[in-house]
């Protein structure tokens, strides 16, 4: 199956969600690998994740773990991407030995022109960004210029405030890179809704 922009599918923790998203021709699935975090995906999850599936990229997710931490798990679990989910800074991603997609988050004080300074300056360091927002639940006029100053600039993946029902819309009109959803917990072992996810993936088919 072709999408008409790329997909990254984060917090992906079970084989269902992982065999799900490389069938419906995802790029990325990233992996909550937050040392402090009770919701991280466990070592024998990702390895049994990581000898399932093909054609997509792995991507390990992190908040506050030492540029080292990070490389070590990359060569464990043959992780072709690192998602920082916190600011690190400029020296601390120049050690990561895998390329780095940044997370940003927007909220209804973010100032256009310091949200551009700031990416200007990670751009060359980072292979992409990812926008966040706990402030929006959907995008609209009160953010959607924001989105597409930003999107012509920098290579940005929207991760917020995509339904069925608005996300060709976005795609058309703010241009990203890409989106970024959310996976989850199985229902039972083995079993998974995928009804939101499918929706939204009917709608990006080719």
């Amino acid at each position: 199956m072709g999408l008409r922009t790329s997909v990254i599918v984060n917090g992906v923790n079970n084989l269902s969600d992982a065999r799900y998203c490389a069938g419906m021709g995802v790029d990325v699935i990233g992996f909550n690998l937050k040392l402090d975090d009770p919701e991280r995906v466990q070592p024998q999850t990702l390895k049994e994740i990581a000898g399932w599936v093909s054609g997509v990229k792995l991507a390990g997710e992190f908040e506050r773990a030492k540029p080292d931490i990070i490389n070590e798990m990359a060569e464990e679990f043959n992780l072709d991407l690192i998602q920082l989910d916190t600011p690190y800074l400029i020296d601390e991603i120049e050690e990561i030995n895998r390329p780095v997609i940044q997370k940003v988050f927007i909220n209804k004080d973010t100032v256009e022109s310091e949200l551009l300074e700031m990416m200007d300056l990670y751009s060359p360091y980072v292979d992409s960004f990812i926008i966040y927002s706990t402030d929006f639940n959907s995008i609209d006029e009160t953010n959607e210029k924001l989105l597409r100053e930003v999107a012509k600039k920098h290579q940005v993946y929207i991760g917020f405030g995509l339904q069925k029902d608005n996300v060709s819309h976005i795609i058309k009109k703010i241009k990203p890179t890409g989106i970024g959803l959310q996976g989850g917990q199985e229902i039972r072992p083995g079993y998974k809704n995928f009804d939101e996810l499918q929706e939204i993936f009917e709608e990006l088919e080719d």
